[in-house]
């Protein structure tokens, strides 16, 4: 695993546990759509900030005359969009439980 990796997952894994305190706490009981919530939106935060911290940043930074790395970085980006649209199609129904549980 390269370092960059062993980063996201140690984020992902820290970000999941403190999501699951949080809920535990709200005494949400649905132990489904809870764990469901809590993957996905841990894996939604992670990849956003990649993309805020790291994407983004080496998009503004390499030159025109650098295309193919310009182009293998909207293909890394591409996929991180792609895999936070998932993340999301997944939850939502599971976070609609979570916001009706909290309105009642």
């Amino acid at each position: 695993m390269t370092e960059a990796n062993g980063n996201k997952q140690k984020l992902l894994l820290d970000l999941q546990e403190r999501l699951a305190d949080k809920i535990r706490n709200l005494n949400f009981s649905d132990d489904d759509a809870a764990g469901d919530i809590i993957h996905h939106l841990a894996e939604v935060a992670v990849l956003g900030n990649k993309i805020f911290a790291s994407t983004v940043p080496r998009f503004l930074s390499l030159p025109a005359d650098h295309a193919l790395d310009l182009a293998d970085l909207a293909v890394d980006l591409q996929h991180d969009l792609w895999e936070m649209k998932e993340a999301i199609t997944d939850m939502e129904p599971h976070l609609l439980k979570l916001v009706n549980f909290l309105n009642t």
